[in-house]
């Protein structure tokens, strides 16, 4: 369903593939709104694509100064704070692999929810409704003529609107064209974006339904110490796992921004810390789950 165009209720709709051909196609600029825990921030965002790199920038226009920009995949930012790092990355298409709706089910429902006028456009509405308590629900705002996403809301358990990115002002270039239109005949699956490392130190035991392991990278500080970065995903939500040899200090327990949970503690002598868009007893599940490798070299 996600990765083809649907019909529901005999509406076809805009699909995420759509959505990402027009995150990596065009060129725009507009001005977007960040609202959570009754606050709302401003920002910025410029878009240009040229022989197919794509340049993007996003720039807070109030509060400490914070931006970020990418390049064919490289991000530098200029951020306070974890949380904006992860609004930003979705402002930017910075979302991961497609989306299909086989590999949501059984976690997930996708539904059209009709249309709606953002930043004086149309909008197709895409609800993505999760079926237990342990991930957020997600309702995307997708612009009828080129597919980009124009407004998404991080739903919670009890229905209620935890975070909202919309934009408000939105100006396309006009030697751009619109993404093409999908065949679905000719519908093909990305490959992973990167593979686990063959000697992965760690292993879980009694993941939340759904997590697995879909990228796993091992980086030498400059202090010399080792941090090993995993991410699970259960196909939509992402939840990362810092793993930091030898660490003296770091989070215990849980904690809270937005809608963003963290769950720290020792594991084998290391700093364990998991970060995810998700609630707070499936990042905490997930630490639980996480143990050493037997042979492995934590």
């Amino acid at each position: 369903m996600l990765g083809k165009s649907v019909d529901l209720g005999g509406r076809r709709i805009i699909t995420k593939k759509r959505m990402r051909q027009a995150l990596s196609t065009l060129n725009y600029s507009g001005v977007l709104v960040y609202s959570h825990d009754n606050r709302m921030e401003t920002l910025r965002i410029v878009q240009r694509v040229t022989n197919g790199r794509v340049q993007a920038e996003l720039e807070s226009l109030n509060g400490p100064s914070r931006g970020m920009k990418q390049e064919d995949g490289q991000v530098t930012c200029r951020l306070s704070g974890e949380h904006l790092i992860a609004v930003a990355q979705r402002a930017l298409g910075q979302d991961g692999k497609p989306l299909k709706a086989k590999d949501l089910a059984p976690y997930y429902l996708v539904q059209s929810q009709g249309e709606a006028r953002v930043a004086d456009r149309q909008t197709q509405v895409l609800g993505i409704i999760p079926t237990d308590a342990l991930r957020y629900g997600y309702r995307f705002f997708l612009d009828t003529h080129t597919g980009l996403p124009l407004k998404l809301d991080l739903i919670g358990g009890d229905a209620r609107t935890l975070e909202q990115l919309m934009f408000t002002s939105l100006t396309l270039d006009p030697e751009t064209p619109a993404p093409p239109a999908e065949k679905a005949s000719q519908e093909t699956g990305d490959p992973a974006a990167s593979t686990p490392l063959a000697d992965l130190a760690w292993t879980f035991e009694g993941l939340p339904p759904g997590f697995t392991l879909v990228r796993a990278e091992r980086t030498l500080e400059a202090s010399g110490r080792t941090l090993e970065h995993l991410v699970l995903s259960d196909g939509l939500a992402a939840i990362s796992i810092y793993a930091e040899a030898d660490a003296e200090e770091g989070l215990r327990g849980g904690s809270r921004i937005g809608a963003i949970h963290a769950h720290g503690g020792k594991v084998a002598g290391h700093q364990i810390t998991v970060v995810g868009e998700a609630p707070a007893a499936t990042v905490a599940a997930v630490f639980s789950a996480i143990k050493p490798q037997a042979g492995g070299t934590p």
